[in-house]
């Protein structure tokens, strides 16, 4: 184990806001224990609840700055282990916890986020339509996830140490993944490349229009997957190598070291993705549980907003990098 003052942070606040979890965990067995029936404004169901509310809150916020935080942690962890010339090499050190750890950093914010939008629609409410599918949703789902992002982020610390690894050239540079381009050749990377920019900038449009013509809701979450899943694919196989430089090196760690705005952009897109998500399931959730659209237009609007900048912005930064590259 390498211990460093990010080390520190990481862990600290993972067992800060799992001890806090699970103490909200039991106020939210209390709550779906009860009768089921709404309660009164002067209820210690509904004073349970506004406690988990803020629980969850102040946990789920934590577990979500600490993604920037863990991937710092990779990166400044490069020079104690030999052989390491990125966070690939880190990675390398952890694996396969460190994988494990990437993954539930990439996905599972996404379930922290909608839990929180969710919470704060329901408190606009004057009879807390929803907060036993809150408390279902915190018991049953995030706290299993925290548990296991928890755990993930003590083992790739625990793991880490100064050993001679092999860093991304290993990995990216033969065989590399992701990458249909080495196999359908160059000419299918830039049309994945094409088609991710289309895409975001069309979800980024549209989102605008969706109050006049509600079939356009539909096809936001059709174009924020496909969005999401052909920018994955093109910052490994085309993107990462024509900033580079280097035609045959597709790893994305290279590029955030390298171009550290590329990072800062790329979390913009996963933003701007998440927030028109997180949107249309609220969307969803108002007309399942017949709540009144007009309580939630306040928030309806910010993530738009949000959305739609954050994937402005991502994209000209993209189309910057490349014409600069080429």
């Amino acid at each position: 184990m390498i211990i460093t003052v990010t080390t520190i942070v990481v862990l600290v606040i993972g067992a800060l806001s799992l001890a806090l979890a699970v103490y909200g965990g039991t106020i939210a067995n209390s709550i779906i224990e009860d009768s089921g029936n709404v309660p009164d404004s002067d209820s210690s169901a509904e004073k349970g609840y506004y406690l988990l509310g803020m629980i969850g809150l102040i946990v789920l916020s934590a577990r979500i700055l600490i993604v920037p935080i863990f991937f710092w942690m990779l990166q400044t962890l490069v020079p104690y282990c030999p052989g390491a010339m990125c966070a690939s090499g880190v990675v390398n050190v952890a694996f396969p916890y460190s994988v494990g750890a990437i993954a539930t950093k990439i996905f599972v914010p996404f379930t922290y986020g909608l839990w929180i939008v969710l919470e704060l629609s329901n408190r606009k409410q004057a009879r807390l339509p929803l907060n036993r599918m809150l408390a279902m949703f915190f018991l049953y789902l995030i706290l299993p996830l925290l548990f296991i992002d928890s755990a993930l982020d003590l083992l790739v610390v625990a793991a880490i140490r100064p050993i001679s690894v092999p860093c991304c050239s290993s990995v990216y540079d033969v065989n590399p993944p992701f990458s249909p381009s080495s196999f359908l050749g160059p000419e299918m990377g830039f049309i994945i490349l094409g088609a991710a920019i289309v895409f975001s900038l069309m979800l980024s449009g549209i989102q605008w229009f969706e109050s006049t013509y509600s079939n356009l809701k539909n096809l936001s979450f059709l174009l924020a997957s496909l969005s999401a899943f052909l920018y994955f694919i093109a910052l490994h196989d085309t993107y990462a190598p024509i900033v580079l430089g280097l035609s045959t090196h597709h790893c994305p760690y290279c590029l955030f070291q390298e171009f550290p705005d590329t990072a800062f952009f790329s979390i913009l897109f996963w933003i701007g993705i998440v927030t028109a998500a997180w949107r249309l399931l609220l969307e969803k959730t108002v007309i399942r549980f017949d709540i009144s659209v007009e309580s939630i237009s306040g928030m309806v609007s910010s993530l738009r907003k949000v959305s739609s900048i954050s994937l402005l912005f991502s994209m000209v930064s993209m189309l910057a990098h490349l014409s600069v590259a080429l």
